[in-house]
Order: structure tokens, then sequence, then C-alpha cells
């Protein structure tokens, strides 16, 4: 294995994966959506339950692994899955 291997096999070695850009949200890898309305998404990750507030949220593309989310973000809450 060469050296570009290692570094990509490091970098993608996660459970989830999330990204912000403008008005978007983009998370990779998450279990459950456990609650989604115009105002506020709740989504279940690995021993984590993440929470987005904001307006005009929306789900553009949601599958299996992938969720994208469109809206006005005011805040993300990452919080320790107690169940």
């Amino acid at each position: 294995m060469n050296i570009k291997d290692n570094i990509l096999n490091y970098l993608y070695d996660r459970d989830y994966c999330m990204c912000m850009y403008d008005d978007y949200f983009y998370i990779f890898n998450y279990k459950y959506l456990d609650l989604f309305n115009e105002n506020r998404i709740i989504l279940s990750l690995p021993k984590k339950k993440l929470i987005l507030n904001g307006n005009n949220l929306l789900l553009v593309k949601i599958t299996k692994e992938e969720l994208l989310i469109r809206g006005s973000i005011s805040n993300i809450e990452v919080k320790n899955d107690e169940q």
C-alpha cells in the first residue's frame, strides 16, 4: 500500500461525515431520521444525536446513507445518545 492509500484510508475511516455550505447541510452515514419539520431536524448518529435548528428546512436528498438539507440553519447541537 502506498502513502496516498494510507492517507485516504485515514481520512475516510469515520463513523459519519458532515459538511456545511451556504444554505446546505450534508451528512453521510447517519443512522435514523428521528424528527423532521421546517424548524428542527433530529438525526441519530453512531452513539450521538444531531439536532439542527433553523427556518425553512427542507430535505433535498435522502438516501440510506446520505442526507442533504437546505434552509437557514441557526444552530447545530451534538449530544451523546444515552440509549
